[in-house]
């Protein structure tokens, strides 16, 4: 090669490129730190492993002692339960009042197929309204009677399928070989991979679908294998779910979470939305300072935002989902969402012996290429929907 002549002074326009030590900072900038609270809190918590694709739970709850009633007239001996069902919670001799009037009645009779109770009104007589509730005040039994009907509450079968997950990476021989700043591949890309994988995880948790789709063809070639999802809690929370429609106030939610807390445990936790996090943190700043406490403690292991007070005396943490905010907000996007979940009642189900592993070698044999894969099967109890809390719309 020919010597070119430069002039008197050499700058860097005239060095060799490739002859440059690039100043590379070793460190790696993550957009978005992992913020997979959710499954970090159910992993702590303890699992059961799954024995089938299926898995299933039974809830119960105490016989009903409030039911609604269509209208009557004063002094009616013939009272109508709206929802027929609930009338094979009441028996003759029960006492129902009235608790928009106060008046109680007596319950001779019960024809449960139409919901209709012949019952004895007690003290002064008043007309009851459609939609009044009659609340269960006991038995008063006769002297001398015999022993009464008795009174039972079915369970319920929960349910659930597990769900195959799967975050392959490949790479040739040669990219395996090759120098690269912050470490050689495919060990970066395995430690990015597990992040990719967790957040499946997370995702699927609050935003799962349950489904189970069998399979075609019994196995021969060209048919089908059967397929399953797991629902997440947008899946099964359905009594306690309401649209906000815009700004979120602290009598709103105040008023919602007196009826979640109502049910369960008092081991409840908020995720949220940043749209909702941050009406939240306007609670403080509107003079509620005892509604709102931002804090760094540890909760079922993971560093939570804040605590809200509770209506019934005990502090709820509060998980902002940061990654949230690139979803849409108000009624389109999932980014005006705020749950409420009872952890007591959710409980992470891996298939045994299919719990995540990161299987290697996984390219096939004679090719040049590094293949492996972070592989696990799993599911969710989700129990007693209405222990649980969904705000939507939040904008």
């Amino acid at each position: 090669m020919a010597e070119v002549a430069v002039g008197a002074q050499v700058s860097t326009d005239e060095i060799v490129a490739d002859e440059k030590v690039v100043d590379m900072d070793p460190k790696m900038r993550l957009l978005d730190p992992d913020q997979t609270q959710f499954t970090t809190m159910t992993s702590r918590a303890g699992s059961r492993p799954a024995t089938r694709e299926k898995v299933n739970w039974l809830e119960e709850q105490y016989v009903l002692d409030v039911y609604t009633a269509s209208a009557y007239t004063s002094g009616a001996t013939a009272v109508t339960i709206t929802t027929a069902a609930e009338s094979l919670a009441i028996k003759p001799n029960d006492i129902l009042r009235n608790m928009r009037t106060g008046q109680a009645m007596i319950v001779d009779a019960v024809v449960t197929g139409t919901g209709v109770l012949t019952v004895r009104p007690q003290g002064t007589n008043a007309a009851g309204n459609a939609g009044d509730k009659l609340l269960y005040v006991g038995s008063a039994y006769p002297q001398g009677s015999d022993i009464g009907q008795p009174k039972y509450s079915a369970r319920v079968l929960g349910f659930n399928y597990t769900q195959i997950f799967r975050e392959p990476w490949s790479f040739t021989g040669t990219a395996t070989a090759i120098e690269l700043y912050g470490g050689r591949e495919p060990a970066k890309e395995a430690a990015r991979k597990a992040v990719e994988y967790k957040r499946q995880i997370e995702h699927n948790g609050f935003f799962g679908s349950r489904f189970y789709i069998a399979g075609a063809g019994g196995g021969l070639p060209g048919g089908t294998e059967p397929q399953g999802g797991a629902g997440g809690l947008i899946e099964f929370i359905a009594t306690n779910k309401q649209s906000v429609g815009g700004e979120l106030t602290s009598d709103f939610l105040d008023l919602f979470m007196t009826t979640v807390l109502s049910k369960g445990s008092s081991e409840k936790v908020i995720f949220t939305g940043t749209i909702g996090a941050y009406y939240i943190s306007r609670f403080h700043r509107s003079g509620q300072g005892a509604f709102w406490k931002p804090s760094r403690e540890n909760v079922h292991g993971v560093k939570v935002d804040g605590f809200i007070s509770g209506v019934y005396g005990y502090e709820i943490p509060v998980v902002v989902k940061k990654e949230w905010a690139g979803y849409p907000s108000g009624a389109g996007g999932y980014n005006g969402n705020l749950f409420i979940i009872d952890m007591t009642n959710i409980e992470r189900r891996p298939l045994r012996d299919r719990d995540t592993k990161l299987l290697t070698e996984r390219q096939g044999p004679g090719q040049d290429r590094t293949a492996a894969e972070y592989l696990g099967e799993m599911s969710w109890t989700v129990a007693q929907e209405k222990t649980h809390g969904l705000l939507t719309g939040i904008a």
